[in-house]
């Protein structure tokens, strides 16, 4: 792997004058061959004002357009803060997949830092029949934990044709579980009209977190997914887990360990049975950064063809007392990437320095 170049998708360029932050980037090349990012904008990380917007780039990553918001979310009629990210489908159409957070009351943040729990929201579909000029009004889909999910993961699409994107329970406002402390595979087979998340596709059989987890699916159709775990009884940090199927989703591996002590993490098919990776790093190092590590999963085993630092931050990585703990080091993240038609690989992510949060894209070349 060879880093080619960093090119910033937004930065607040007049700080001085209003607050605007930028983080939970994800992209997607359209049928035209334009890429197409989703980043999150709002005064601060948990602001009422965030929402996503989109941003186009027309020489493959070096510069992005002014964003604009991407989904309209007006009629859902209560005051929501949306984060989604974008996937183009076979067709060329785009899919924007995630969920939103009611703020019915302005005066809470997201996260409660007293239990780690979280305001109700909902999962959502929004679709782009113009490559991405415009979305459909949010389709709100149902699951398994009702209205205390993450959803961060964009849709893959299966072989097969199915939608599929992996989702987790969190703790509601005053700390209570609303399920399993499990992943599951959220899947649609009739192109999002109906879905299911009866597939469990992370389970350490006790209460181990399944954060922030990301999947792909190889050329065999073997599908790996990749989590971010901790232990919430013992507060031990756990190696990222990856699990995998053979049988196109219907279930899943028991969690095998990466070797990696990293938080949010993501994986990228690169053709045959390689993957690509991506560790954010954060904690419990000298050296934080986001570390990529070409997989070779051939016998099912996670073979390291290659290895690098991809990024590293700037500025020393300070914890944020005012947040709930699981967020307290969230000063960059969300490492996710994309194949380009070109074999290229484009990887986003985002980062705060000197107190400014930008969402960032990197030129990967195998």
């Amino acid at each position: 792997m060879k880093v080619i170049e960093s090119n910033t998708i937004y930065e607040n360029p007049l700080p001085q004058l209003e607050s605007r932050q930028s983080f939970f980037p994800f992209a997607c090349q359209t049928k035209d061959g334009r890429l197409l990012a989703s980043i999150v904008i709002g005064q601060a990380f948990e602001s009422v004002d965030s929402s996503t917007y989109k941003s186009f780039s027309d020489d493959g990553g070096k510069t992005w357009s002014d964003p604009l918001p991407m989904v309209d979310f007006s009629g859902v009629g209560r005051p929501v803060t949306d984060y989604s990210k974008v996937t183009t489908l076979p067709d060329g159409r785009i899919a924007a997949f995630g969920y939103a957070y009611y703020r019915d009351d302005p005066r809470l943040p997201i996260g409660n830092p007293e239990n780690g729990g979280l305001l109700d929201d909902f999962i959502f579909l929004s679709i782009s029949e113009d490559g991405g000029q415009t979305f459909s009004a949010p389709v709100e889909i149902g699951c398994s934990w009702g209205t205390h999910v993450e959803a961060s993961a964009p849709l893959t699409v299966l072989r097969d044709g199915s939608f599929i994107s992996p989702i987790t329970g969190f703790p509601d406002w005053e700390g209570k579980d609303h399920g399993p402390v499990v992943g599951r595979a959220i899947r649609s087979r009739d192109g999002g009209k109906t879905w299911s998340d009866s597939v469990i596709s992370m389970d350490f059989g006790k209460r181990v977190t399944c954060y922030e987890q990301r999947m792909c699916q190889l050329e065999s159709g073997t599908i790996v997914s990749i989590g971010w775990n901790e232990d919430l009884e013992s507060g031990e940090r756990l190696e990222n887990h990856y699990t995998y199927s053979t049988d196109n989703g219907e279930s899943f591996s028991a969690p095998i360990p990466s070797g990696v002590m990293g938080q949010a993490s993501s994986v990228c098919a690169l053709g045959g049975e390689r993957f690509l990776a991506l560790h954010a790093i954060r904690r419990d190092t000298d050296r934080p950064g986001i570390y990529g590590y070409i997989i070779d999963f051939s016998d099912k085993t996670l073979r390291v063809v290659d290895s690098a630092l991809i990024w590293s931050p700037a500025t020393p990585l300070t914890k944020d007392t005012k947040m709930a703990e699981i967020f307290s080091f969230l000063k960059f993240g969300q490492p996710g990437a994309i194949l380009l038609a070109d074999g290229d690989v484009l990887m986003t992510h985002w980062c705060a320095e000197d107190g400014r949060y930008r969402t960032v894209a990197t030129r990967i070349k195998l």
